[in-house]
């Protein structure tokens, strides 16, 4: 395998069918919010693309089986009353070393479901916060300036960080396809980045059902954010802790001296 391939199990009929990517990244915040997607909405699985460009591993399944990391097509009609659906999550990203991988990968992705009509994308995704202030907030950037005035009512944040980056699939997804006549916004939640972040997830999940105007059960991604805001909760009793016992300890000579 020279390049990447797309084993296409089934073509279904799709009118105008909204491409929605949620792959590995920043506290798996859009691959989180992608699966849940796919199951809520009972989404069918009809292709997968491989790539030399993935990791040099097979992953090792319960039943002792191999299989080659890969990234999973699935898609949803929504008849006469919703927009049809093409979600793309998966094992993982092009390594971040390797350009040419990410562009060719990408490329391959747009090629696909542009034969389905896909003219509009929304990429999901996390941005690392050192702290959060409250909930995650959805920070959202788009191909075209006219998309914030379609989405002002929504609660997302337009960056305006001139020089900013949207690394990997999030970003190049919305370049690329903005090259090829393709519209779309990017999602990111904020996120601390070193846990899986299911409370980012859902904050992105939520904006992305506006959008498509479907309403989503969000009971299992709250169960998964609660369990990390305890994982969030004990990690950062452990960075206290730790920044307690590296400040420096008060002497008595100092003590003595304190009156000066």
């Amino acid at each position: 395998m020279k390049e990447s391939v797309i084993v296409v199990y089934e073509k279904p009929e799709l009118k105008d069918p909204i491409f929605i990517e949620g792959l590995p990244g920043i506290g798996l915040v859009g691959k989180l919010a992608a699966d849940h997607l796919i199951k809520e909405l009972n989404a069918k699985k009809f292709a997968e693309l491989y790539s030399p460009h993935f990791l040099h591993q097979v992953l090792v399944k319960k039943d002792s089986t191999v299989d080659l990391m890969k990234n999973e097509f699935y898609y949803w009609k929504g008849g006469e009353e919703y927009r049809d659906i093409i979600i793309i999550t998966g094992d993982t990203q092009v390594p971040p070393t390797d350009s040419y991988g990410h562009f060719e990968v990408v490329g391959k992705m747009l090629d696909f479901v542009g034969e389905f009509g896909t003219k509009e994308i929304i990429t999901m995704g996390g941005f690392q916060v050192p702290e959060l202030q409250g909930e995650p907030k959805v920070l959202g950037s788009v191909t075209h300036v006219e998309l914030k005035e379609r989405y002002k009512d929504l609660p997302i944040i337009f960056r305006e960080d001139e020089g900013g980056a949207i690394v990997g699939a999030a970003g190049l997804l919305l370049g690329i396809g903005k090259l090829r006549g393709m519209r779309g916004i990017s999602l990111l939640g904020e996120s601390l980045g070193y846990v899986v972040d299911a409370k980012a997830a859902k904050a992105v999940l939520s904006v992305v059902a506006r959008i498509l105007g479907i309403e989503i059960d969000m009971s299992a991604l709250d169960e998964r954010a609660k369990e990390t805001e305890e994982i969030l909760k004990k990690v950062q009793e452990m960075q206290r802790a730790m920044f307690e016992q590296q400040m420096p300890q008060p002497t008595g000579e100092e003590e003595d001296r304190g009156y000066l």
